[in-house]
């Protein structure tokens, strides 16, 4: 698999009025991240684990070996943490895969106490942070399959703990990403639908 990969900071609209941060997993700001912001219609600042404009990578292996290679959970986190403080307008935040942990990190941060909630999809580090208590509504959602790790135990962990956490039956990690071996089109297109809900139920709420 190869793809040719936009991996900008951030979105270009109005970045100063952006409402949403997507953190992105370790392919960085594909063109597929592109089609998710169009989806979601409000303006969304896009953070990747990548500097450069473009990066390429030829298989979702060699992604994640860049990634480790330059940092890793702990580089990204912080990257997403100082964004966050740089934009206080943020409200919601989405993140997958490696973007999903650097998040939960950051979700008891003082730079994102202005966030009223995130979604948070297939982050598999959390299973080592998972005493961190959000100070925000998060709600967690895993592949049913993951090869490093019993999901079935951390959902399960994490409710015990308090959490909002669910698993999306028949689905491998990366199914929300299409350059992922485990892209399923049909769970993308539903939890899209249901981000889009998402938005703007909370921001009708906040105009109410």
């Amino acid at each position: 698999m190869s793809a040719s990969i936009n991996a900008s900071t951030s979105s270009r609209p109005s970045p100063s009025q952006a409402t949403l941060l997507i953190a992105t997993d370790v392919f960085g700001h594909t063109p597929s991240v592109s089609g998710l912001v169009r989806q979601l219609g409000v303006d969304a600042i896009v953070v990747s684990p990548w500097e450069s404009e473009e990066t390429v990578f030829r298989t979702e292996q060699d992604a994640y070996q860049a990634f480790i290679i330059h940092g890793g959970i702990a580089r990204y986190a912080e990257k997403l943490r100082t964004v966050c403080q740089q934009h206080p307008s943020l409200q919601f935040v989405i993140g997958f895969s490696a973007g999903a942990s650097a998040l939960w990190i950051n979700s008891v941060s003082e730079g994102m106490q202005h966030i009223h909630s995130a979604v948070l999809f297939y982050g598999s580090r959390i299973r080592d942070y998972r005493d961190i208590t959000p100070a925000f509504p998060t709600r967690l959602i895993f592949a049913e399959q993951e090869a490093a790790f019993s999901v079935q135990e951390l959902v399960s962990d994490l409710h015990q703990r308090g959490h909002q956490a669910e698993l999306v039956k028949g689905t491998k990690h990366g199914f929300m990403n299409a350059y992922s071996r485990g892209y399923c089109v049909k769970s993308q297109t539903k939890l899209t639908a249901e981000l889009v809900h998402w938005l703007n139920a909370t921001n009708n709420k906040a105009a109410a």
